[in-house]
């Protein structure tokens, strides 16, 4: 959880990994592209790069880093700790043909959403221009304040501390007091619903999911295009499936 960091930390591995991390949302860089993002001489830039290279997470092609598949195996493994295995892909598939909507597993870690297993119908993505993300906020997604609203004040308080209420949208929440208590009546409904609080045109519903000790492990959403389905229509017609979903997913674990 967010927060729980005591110890000393180390500046050049916060170097290294932040450099991992430009790499690998920008596509591949060249030095004198991470000369201009990182906060450091362009020697010791080169001197990550070469640490990199050598324990390969990175590959060099030409005068550009791109990350290296060894990364894709390490994620890879990651995998087997949570639900994310064929049974969970078949329910997430199984939810977005049943509701004719987009439909989304998320893993929850380090107070953020990690993108893990998403399918839709063609009408559900159809004039969609949501640009695909690894990662999301929690106080502007349905998943995410599902989950914030499991959560007890002090981790809540302890998230928004570290990564804000950034606005993403005209509709997002960017005021503490107006976020609880919205996680308020999410508590006493089991849902969250988010409308275009992420991005413009979107609308989504979502619940946490629970493992075995009921720890929260993630989330599942299902939306849309606001002009495809309006938030009363999808509470409607797709609370009901959301919630058999989350519950069957939660049986796998």
């Amino acid at each position: 959880m967010i927060g729980n960091v005591t110890g000393r930390r180390l500046k050049t591995t916060e170097t290294s990994l932040e450099i991992l991390r430009l790499v690998l949302e920008r596509d591949g860089l060249t030095l004198d592209e991470l000369d201009g993002l990182v906060d450091s001489s362009k020697s010791s830039i080169c001197s990550h790069l070469n640490t990199l290279l050598d324990g390969r997470y990175l590959v060099k092609e030409g005068g550009t880093y791109h990350v290296s598949f060894r990364v894709v195996l390490l994620g890879e493994r990651a995998r087997y700790r949570y639900p994310t295995g064929e049974d969970v892909r078949a329910v997430i598939d199984r939810l977005a043909n049943e509701t004719g909507r987009e439909a989304n597993f998320t893993v929850f870690e380090h107070g953020r959403l990690l993108a893990c297993y998403g399918t839709s119908t063609d009408e559900a993505t159809d004039g969609s221009n949501v640009q695909y993300r690894s990662e999301y906020h929690l106080h502007n997604t349905a998943a995410g304040k599902a989950i914030l609203a499991e959560l007890d004040r002090d981790e809540v308080e302890a998230i928004l501390d570290h990564w804000g209420l950034p606005r993403e949208s005209e509709a997002t929440i960017t005021d503490r007091d107006r976020l609880f208590e919205a996680l308020d009546e999410i508590g006493s409904q089991g849902y969250a619903v988010v409308d275009e609080e992420f991005a413009p045109n979107l609308v989504s519903i979502g619940a946490p999911v629970h493992d075995a000790d009921g720890g929260v492990v993630g989330g599942v959403s299902v939306g849309g295009p606001k002009y495809q389905v309006g938030v009363t229509q999808l509470e409607r017609e797709c609370v009901a499936d959301l919630l058999d979903a989350t519950e069957e997913i939660e049986s796998l674990l």
